[in-house]
């Protein structure tokens, strides 16, 4: 299955959401801050995630603010914002 990351800080809504793309199917890493979420990017190398899915409200900033951090770094992954 394809990996999606999921960034979301809230455990009961991180694990609804990993429950709801588990049905697609899809392979979900979950990431509880953007650090994290970086991480992860940095992580997959020559092999990036199909898809990211990013809370708009983070402990240690906004979900945003990493993806135009990202987009800047070259990466082109598709993305959805939620809160």
């Amino acid at each position: 299955p394809p990996p999606l990351l999921l960034l979301e800080d809230d455990p009961v809504s991180a694990e609804f959401m990993r429950t709801a793309l588990a049905a697609l199917p899809a392979r979900v890493e979950q990431a509880a801050s953007l650090a994290e979420a970086r991480a992860r990017v940095a992580d997959r190398g020559d092999a990036p995630h199909t898809l990211w899915l990013f809370d708009a409200r983070l402990p240690d900033g906004a979900g945003a603010a990493l993806l135009a951090e990202l987009r800047a770094a070259g990466h082109r992954t598709p993305a959805l914002a939620h809160t």
